[in-house]
């Protein structure tokens, strides 16, 4: 009987329990037992509910219509009316409670369905922080998207390339891509999931675990970085993460980079359309670094160190590049 109407209180009981509750009360009798400790605890309850400055004014009207009662029935038949009365306030404030609750956890749900994005277009960078705190460094081309509130799991979606600074809160954090899902908890990574080439993970300081979409589980360890192909096949290295990461500090640093790397990343650096002629020109190897030079400045650059030579289009910004 306890349960059943703690279970009302919460809001939480059927129908069939609620008749069982008011059944219960009005068969058994005044002098017994339970219905002494049910009253006893409902009254308490009630008490509690009093505090409640929010419901007040409904509880001083129940108040009302208990003393009106009083003055218009017999003795006996007045405790059991009585009785039933409190039992209506603590129900009707259980319910007022149970409502504010749900409506709550309703407006909690809304709140963390409603889901941010934020894009930078090719060319462009952005850095900005998560609801939790946690740092992003978005690079050219790439999106990611969010809850503006985050639940037990701090989760984000992302296309492209992004870098990581996670806070520590004692809530999972994970980075979903289409080649699988990056899970940390508080660490500095970079991940590079881009449409139709290797994805990347490269771990700067912490612990993260890699699952693909197969189920495989890769643990990184600092100075580590974790790519997968498109056929899925996994391969673990150590790199230099400074150099890895020096985009969000606004350089490009290759070393020995093959030119078709080097071109898709100038693509999405500069915004423009690279198409390279030749299968020799892609096998090349690039060692250089990028600061604050203009897309010219860096075609001549390329040039004094490369055998290449190019044409581009200003119109369609296109870049047309063959071996020399």
């Amino acid at each position: 009987m306890e349960k059943q109407f703690s279970k009302y209180l919460n809001g939480t009981a059927n129908p069939e329990e609620f008749s069982a509750i008011l059944e219960a009360l009005c068969a058994a009798d005044s002098d017994d037992l339970m219905s002494l400790e049910l009253l006893k605890f409902w009254q308490e309850t009630l008490n509690a509910a009093i505090e409640n400055r929010d419901n007040i004014k409904l509880l001083d009207k129940i108040h009302h219509r208990i003393a009106l009662e009083e003055s218009k029935t017999a003795a006996r038949r007045f405790t059991l009316y009585r009785n039933l009365l409190k039992v209506a306030a603590v129900l009707i404030v259980g319910l007022i409670i149970s409502t504010f609750f749900f409506f709550t956890k309703q407006e909690k749900q809304f709140v963390a369905a409603t889901i941010e994005t934020v894009k930078t277009p090719y060319g462009a960078r952005t850095s900005f922080k998560l609801p939790d705190g946690s740092e992003v460094w978005l690079n050219s081309g790439s999106a990611i998207s969010f809850p503006n509130q985050f639940g037990a799991l701090r989760s984000v979606e992302l296309t492209g390339e992004a870098y990581f600074h996670v806070v520590k809160d004692g809530k999972p954090f994970m980075v979903k891509t289409d080649y699988g899902n990056v899970m940390v908890m508080g660490t500095s990574f970079d991940v590079k999931a881009y449409a139709n080439e290797d994805f990347e993970t490269t771990l700067v300081d912490g612990s993260v675990k890699v699952c693909n979409k197969t189920n495989e589980v890769v643990i990184l360890k600092p100075g580590e970085q974790l790519g997968i192909n498109l056929n899925n096949e996994f391969s673990l290295n150590t790199v230099n993460t400074d150099v890895v990461t020096s985009w969000k500090e606004g350089k490009l640093i290759f070393i020995k980079q093959p030119f078709a790397n080097v071109a898709r990343e100038l693509e999405r650096w500069y915004n423009v359309k690279i198409e390279l002629q030749g299968n020799r020109l892609k096998g090349l190897g690039y060692t250089g670094t990028i600061e604050m030079e203009t897309f010219g400045e860096v075609l001549e650059l390329i040039k004094t160190t490369t055998p290449i030579k190019y044409q581009f289009n200003k119109n369609t910004r296109i870049l047309k590049i063959s071996g020399n």
